[in-house]
């Protein structure tokens, strides 16, 4: 077994500091660096100021504020060209017996990436050891931990180098060299949050956890859920558990149909000392549940940032089972008409499945709409392009054994979705006013984002069907399911999506299906596919692009490849020439 160990990544759930001697932590208060802590350039590439807020230095790390935490060690590095390289290095210590190296690390800007090496080196010795080499990619918390002990008794420095060729903003926070005497856990919960009752087995779903010994080595634990105050499930594990190591473990969680379970995952050592490392909540229906969330937002908005933050943190808690779809008002990706039926009177805004009861800016409404009964699901079953050049699309939707027939309408709704990169057009900006450290990576990110800083994921794009009467996303498509649906049985449905908007491949493009209550508008189930996944679409066909006798382009530059009888009224380039349909 190598005596140094690099351990993985897992979120942060708690860490105790031990007073020892010859331990080390990093202080950092009144925004200043202790005595004996070294920041510096190592190679002269310094990151470019102008995509910086605050906290830009020549000296490869300042101090700054992020989240919940103050005074954290930040790190600029996004270069125009080449690898950026600034080292934070900590005075010199003598490494202890059983002392392990141990911090906090976050991504500034999750768009790019930072990667880092820790290194040692002994006093006296000219050449550093790299100890582990990491990459940072989320804008939440992670620790680490490194062994030591191969540096027992040995006196020297270790550094860490930011050493990154497309990063932004390393953040590094509780920095120490310690003799883990504690007992402390960190726990990842990749459990679902929603599943359908054919995934149960006996009643009970299965949790996924990782779970890192963070703390002194033991013997002997028992993993233990309860819901209520109650054990429902737990497992005893019986072998030596040294520091550092992640174990995965699976244990059953009994599940109610059309029941929000809350249940918390604690530790039991021999001593019966019983820590609780993690909570969080399951809920199981007939078909597994998605949740459609409409975002609005702008180039041109100042608060929109924050709406940013805002489904950063449902996708923390959801993962697939969040689809997006963002929509501009009044910029270059502006979708005029659909941003009409969505109702919001400002942005940044959210709602949740078209319910007008939830939207506002923040997710505060949308409790109550989070876990209800959901007796229909829908799968996307193909993805073709026609001779036309029109999307050919077909969807299954399935009923349950409850569901009841009633005299509503149901249908199949769609929206169309890209990520857009500032890359692809310099005209891509983003305005920002966050300066709080609750804003996290916008406090660091610049008043206005520019090429090639902005990014839009899952932007909804314009359909020539999307008027202020009708609208494929809210009114759903005409005759996609019969008037009367019985329970128990599958349906299946195929529709043309006009493709209007220029586009000459599917890249970061999909398809959005949902099933919609025509009475009320609102989605009951929902999925998604990306177009370029489906087996023969990789392009449109470039005689399908040329397919008009007229070149028509919107004003800010896409192709239009219907006729202009088909086209919405506005601003057109036709042929090179501007027009106004009326």
């Amino acid at each position: 077994m190598e005596m140094r160990k690099a351990i993985i990544t897992t979120v942060l759930i708690s860490i105790t500091a031990i007073a020892a001697q010859g331990e080390y932590t990093l202080k950092i208060s009144n925004c200043k660096y202790p005595e004996g802590v070294k920041t510096e350039n190592l190679n002269g590439n310094l990151p470019d100021e102008t995509w910086y807020k605050r906290s830009w230095t020549e000296d490869g790390w300042s101090i700054g504020d992020y989240s919940t935490s103050k005074n954290v060690a930040v790190s600029p590095s996004h270069v125009a060209d080449g690898i950026c390289e600034n080292a934070l290095t900590l005075p010199s210590i003598t490494i202890e017996e059983g002392e392990w190296l141990r911090w906090e690390a976050c991504e500034g800007y999750p768009i790019f990436n930072d990667s880092y090496t820790v290194e040692f080196r002994p006093d006296g010795n000219e050449i550093w050891t790299k100890l582990g080499e990491f990459t940072e990619e989320k804008s939440s918390w992670s620790v680490h931990m490194i062994d030591l002990s191969e540096y027992q008794g040995i006196t020297g420095e270790i550094r860490f180098v930011c050493r990154s060729e497309a990063g932004y903003l390393l953040v590094l926070n509780n920095i120490s060299v310690k003799k883990p005497t504690e007992h402390t856990f960190a726990l990842t919960n990749k459990t679902p949050k929603f599943f359908a009752t054919g995934e149960l087995e006996d009643g009970n779903a299965q949790t996924d956890l990782s779970i890192m010994n963070t703390g002194a080595p033991m013997q002997g634990v028992n993993i233990v859920i309860t819901v209520d105050g109650e054990t429902v499930s737990s497992l005893q594990e019986d072998d030596y558990w040294p520091t550092g190591e992640t174990r995965h473990f699976q244990l059953p969680l009994p599940l109610t149909p059309n029941v929000r379970t809350d249940y918390k995952i604690s530790i039991e050592l021999a001593d019966e000392e019983k820590q609780m490392i993690g909570e969080s909540f399951a809920y199981c229906t007939s078909f597994k549940r998605h949740l459609y969330v409409d975002k609005g937002t702008g180039m041109w908005c100042n608060q929109c940032p924050t709406g940013t933050l805002v489904i950063e943190e449902l996708e923390e808690t959801y993962g697939d089972a969040l689809i997006v779809g963002e929509t501009h008002e009044g910029d270059l990706l502006a979708n005029d008409n659909y941003f009409k039926w969505l109702q919001f009177y400002g942005i940044p805004h959210v709602m949740l499945n078209h319910i007008q009861s939830t939207k506002g800016e923040s997710t505060s409404k949308f409790e109550n709409q989070i876990c209800i009964p959901t007796e229909m699901g829908i799968n996307i079953t193909s993805l073709s392009i026609k001779s036309d050049g029109t999307l050919s699309a077909s969807a299954s939707v399935s009923t349950s054994e409850s569901f009841t027939a009633t005299d509503r309408t149901y249908r199949i709704g769609y929206v169309l979705t890209r990520n857009v990169s500032g890359h692809e057009d310099p005209r891509y900006y983003q305005k920002n006013i966050c300066t709080l450290a609750k804003d996290k990576q916008y406090r660091y990110l610049p008043s206005r984002m520019t090429f090639p800083m902005c990014y839009f994921p899952n932007v909804t794009i314009p359909s020539q069907l999307e008027t202020t009467s009708e609208s494929p996303a809210f009114t759903g498509v005409a005759g996609s399911l019969p008037e009367t649906l019985a329970a128990e049985e599958t349906y299946n449905s195929e529709w043309d999506i006009p493709l209007t908007e220029g586009y000459d491949n599917f890249d970061g493009i999909r398809l959005v299906a949902f099933i919609i209550d025509a009475g009320n508008r609102y989605i009951i189930n929902s999925t998604a596919a990306s177009i370029d996944d489906y087996s023969g679409i990789e392009e449109i066909p470039e005689s399908i692009q040329e397919s008009s006798p007229e070149r028509i382009f919107t004003i800010d530059g896409r192709q239009v490849r219907s006729g202009r009888t088909l086209l919405q009224p506005g601003l057109y380039i036709i042929d090179g020439k501007k027009v106004m349909i009326k």
